[in-house]
C-alpha cells in the first residue's frame, strides 16, 4: 500500500531512555575527606569563610548596599536636574551637555594613569 503525502503530519514513537544513578557510600566518603584535606592544606581562614553561608550573604549584602547608594546619587541627580530645569529652563540642559563629555575625559583619563601605574609596577618588580 501507497503513502500519500498529506497535511496532517503523524507522530512517530518515542522511546524513553533512562540511565539510572547508583549512590556509592564508599565513594562519596573519599571525595569527601579529599575535598577536606585539601581545603585544610589552603588557608583555612578563606576556606573557612567561602564555606560559611552566612559570610556569603553578607557579602552580597554589601554589594547590594552599594549599588543602593549609586542609585541614590543617581536620583538625585535626576531631581536636581528636573528642579534646575524648571527654575532656569534649557539653560541648564546646555550646561549638562557641555559638561558630560569633561567628566567622562577626566575619569577616563583618571583610569588610564592607574593602569600605567601598575604596568609600571609590574615591570619594576
Amino acid at each position: 500500500m501507497k503513502k500519500f503525502p498529506s497535511i496532517v503530519k503523524t507522530s512517530n514513537h518515542n522511546r524513553f531512555n533512562f540511565e539510572p544513578r547508583y549512590y556509592d557510600p564508599i565513594k562519596e566518603e573519599i571525595e569527601d575527606k579529599i575535598r577536606s584535606a585539601k581545603s585544610a592544606s589552603k588557608d583555612s581562614d578563606i576556606a573557612a569563610e567561602n564555606s560559611n553561608i552566612s559570610k556569603a550573604f553578607q557579602r552580597r549584602a554589601q554589594k547590594n548596599h552599594k549599588s543602593n547608594v549609586m542609585q541614590l546619587i543617581i536620583a538625585v541627580i535626576l531631581m536636581g536636574t528636573f528642579v534646575a530645569w524648571i527654575f532656569y529652563g534649557n539653560v541648564v540642559l546646555y550646561a549638562y551637555l557641555f559638561l558630560s563629555p569633561a567628566y567622562f575625559y577626566f575619569r577616563v583619563k583618571k583610569k588610564t594613569t592607574v593602569l600605567k601605574r601598575e604596568l609600571d609596577l609590574k615591570k619594576k618588580s
